[in-house]
């Protein structure tokens, strides 16, 4: 009985870790996000620049063409200061950026709030100001580009989050709504903001008044020492009866009050320093000299997610080689048994679209770029993912991680697997004796 017994339970475990192996077993996919390459050879030094055009790594919004091509957004140029060789037809095989020839720029632009775009007769808000900063979104705090918040969540124009009184919702970086109730005649609902447990406002909406009234904004001190509005939702509508009782909210927008990021001149950002830092414009450039490894294999870093990558030597015109910006982000993991994505992808949603559509998008094996946080008060730094119900997803891995668990994963299932199969052997042998 024992031996039939212990044969039961050896068949069981072989069982389940086969499964296990099978579903926990994942791989992860790194993407390179590239840049319009360059040929060194034909090209003028002057035109060795990238835009929202030509860089998927920026940031970008469709409905905000007309600011971009009206010099808002985000720009990578080289500019020659004379001090040796410049990149370009000139000299094609100078790799030397000298100090201050390497300039990031970036300059916000107006966006309306949603519920001031889709609603009629809307005075309480109007517009706030964005901006992009190595391609993630800000809210730039009273429209000064020194001082900004990070956005983590606006809903789209048609999208609606129902909420049974009761009911909690988990908006984004810690921050909730709670719908604790609807009057009894389901034209009043009392609701409270959150952020990590800890209620921040509470609000009773009445749709008996007009827009304006159906409209919650939280504001705190953040920044510059100041009040601001970092929490928007409109109350769209109520309802209440002997079975349930429920409110519709929508046009929800929310930044992060508790880690403002304010730039100075002099501030670093991986090989760039500040050299300008005005109400709408940030001016960056190289503090140091940079020296290109001009070599398909290699990279060359210059922040701490974006990097230059070229051709060999000589596989340009003239002798030359080509260049482009690139980026790497890990892609949802994957199960090979089901092909399903089982993580989020840690580039952002914009950057993702505009590149498929581009076509300059590169899957790549492995990722051995270092990535390091933007220095942020209260240091924390996460990809963007702004849109329609979605939260910023949890810090970026590298795939070094990623690949390390699922092998883990994996080899920790196979010996389960192997020490199950080397048990049932020993059972049926001593069966037979």
């Amino acid at each position: 009985m024992n031996l039939i017994r212990f044969k039961s339970v050896a068949l069981a475990i072989f069982v389940l870790t086969l499964i296990l192996t099978l579903v926990g077993t994942c791989t992860a996919a790194s993407v390179e996000i590239r840049g319009t390459p360059f040929d060194t050879g034909s090209t003028d030094s002057q035109n060795i620049s990238w835009d929202f055009r030509t860089f998927p790594a920026f940031g970008f919004n469709a409905n905000k063409y007309s600011n971009y091509v009206s010099g808002a957004g985000e720009h990578l140029y080289f500019e020659d200061k004379g001090n040796g060789p410049a990149l370009g037809k000139d000299n094609p095989l100078a790799s030397t950026i000298d100090e201050g020839e390497l300039f990031y720029t970036t300059k916000q632009f107006p966006s309306k709030y949603k519920v001031f775009s889709e609603e009629e007769n809307v005075t309480k808000l109007s517009f706030f100001y964005m901006m992009h900063l190595f391609g993630k979104p800000y809210c730039t705090i009273d429209n000064d580009a020194t001082h900004l918040a990070k956005m983590l969540y606006q809903q789209d124009a048609s999208d609606k989050k129902t909420l049974k009184a009761g009911e909690t919702w988990d908006i984004a970086g810690g921050y909730s709504l709670i719908l604790n109730g609807i009057d009894v005649n389901g034209n009043k609902c009392y609701f409270s903001l959150y952020k990590n447990g800890k209620e921040l406002d509470t609000a009773v909406i009445s749709m008996d008044g007009t827009i304006d009234d159906r409209i919650f904004t939280a504001d705190a001190e953040f920044g510059d020492n100041d009040t601001h509005i970092y929490f928007v939702t409109f109350v769209d509508s109520v309802f209440a009866s002997a079975d349930t009782d429920f409110a519709v909210f929508k046009y929800t927008w929310l930044i992060d009050k508790d880690k403002p990021l304010s730039i100075e001149s002099g501030d670093e950002f991986g090989k760039f320093e500040v050299d300008q830092a005005l109400e709408n414009l940030i001016v960056m450039s190289n503090s140091d000299a940079i020296t290109i490894n001009v070599d398909a294999d290699s990279k060359t870093n210059i922040t701490d997610e974006w990097y230059f990558k070229t051709s060999d030597a000589g596989k340009g015109s003239n002798g030359g080689y080509v260049i482009y910006p690139a980026k790497t982000v890990i892609l949802a993991e994957q199960s090979p048994a089901t092909g399903t994505a089982t993580g989020t992808a840690t580039g952002t949603a914009e950057t993702d679209t505009s590149s498929a559509a581009s076509g300059n998008v590169q899957i790549q094996e492995d990722n051995s770029t270092q990535t390091k946080a933007i220095t942020e008060t209260s240091s924390e730094n996460s990809e963007e993912v702004y849109g329609t119900s979605s939260e910023v997803p949890a810090e970026a891995e590298t795939p070094a991680s990623a690949s390390s668990e699922a092998a883990a994963s994996s080899g920790f299932g196979g010996f389960l697997a192997v020490f199950s199969l080397a048990s049932i052997a020993y059972c049926f042998k001593r069966s037979q004796i």
